[in-house]
């Protein structure tokens, strides 16, 4: 099942959530914290190294080490937290293990196709759901996910620039959640989150109909429609509770010239 969230949702207060609560934090909860602070942060460092936003609406922060540059604005700011801290239930059991933030061309209120899919995933090891996890365990987690970061800082000497047309033309994105079963959006919140697609073999037909009613979220399988897609790895990287996996996917150019035709969907 995905589960997409498109809109404009951090904690309010803008700085990384979960970690400053008046209880003692479990070493459950401080994992969660460590998984849900890198995908904020990874968001809007994102957001800023493509140039989804203006560069002077972002300002430069510390990641377990690591620098970042986080959003300024409150909308944004709120959007990326409230969308991020509402699959802690679902990534604390193991139901969602991955998380893209998809950059599109056109305005938030155009249909939009995607440029570039910013890939988090993550393999959940068994000591993952079986054990508590201890001090040493968040510690590594903390710091892959920092070695991440430094990663993502870089992603401009990595992938190509984003198109002149589309820049000119305005970008948006949004965040899609992939789960090992439906009905996760449900728990999400519906005005929120709303669930594309559903697993092979489900037998839904009103969200088998959503799926071709709206199938500009998926890149092109191979060469149809005349466009490859292009895979730029990021950072690999294994802890004792999860291995982790950033890369980026780009829809390639258009390959039908002189006289090929592109099918629409």
């Amino acid at each position: 099942a995905r589960a997409t969230c498109g809109g404009c949702a951090m904690a309010p207060g803008g700085g990384p959530s979960g970690a400053g609560g008046a209880r003692a934090r479990s070493q459950s909860d401080l994992r969660l914290d460590v998984i849900t602070e890198f995908l904020e942060a990874a968001t809007h460092h994102t957001l800023h190294a493509r140039g989804v936003y203006p560069k002077e609406l972002f300002e430069a922060r510390a990641f377990y080490g690591a620098r970042v540059q986080k959003s300024r604005h409150p909308d944004l700011d709120a959007y990326v937290a409230d969308a991020v801290q509402a699959l802690r239930g679902p990534i604390a059991r193991g139901d969602v293990r991955r998380v893209v933030l998809v950059i599109k061309d056109g305005d938030s209120g155009g249909a939009g196709e995607p440029l570039e899919r910013h890939v988090f995933d993550f393999a959940l090891r068994d000591d993952y759901l079986s054990k508590t996890p201890s001090a040493e365990d968040i510690d590594a987690l903390a710091k892959a996910f920092a070695a991440c970061m430094s990663k993502i800082s870089f992603l401009d000497a990595v992938l190509p620039p984003i198109p002149t047309s589309a820049m000119t033309n305005g970008l948006t994105f949004e965040l899609v959640a992939y789960a090992d079963k439906p009905g996760i959006v449900r728990e999400l919140g519906v005005d929120q989150w709303s669930e594309e697609r559903v697993a092979a073999g489900e037998e839904d037909a009103a969200a088998d109909e959503r799926m071709r009613a709206e199938p500009r979220m998926e890149f092109w399988a191979g060469n149809l429609f005349g466009r490859d897609k292009e895979t730029y790895p990021v950072k690999t990287t294994k802890t004792n509770l999860i291995d982790i996996d950033v890369f980026v996917e780009r829809r390639g150019e258009d390959t039908t010239k002189n006289g090929g035709s592109r099918v629409d969907r």
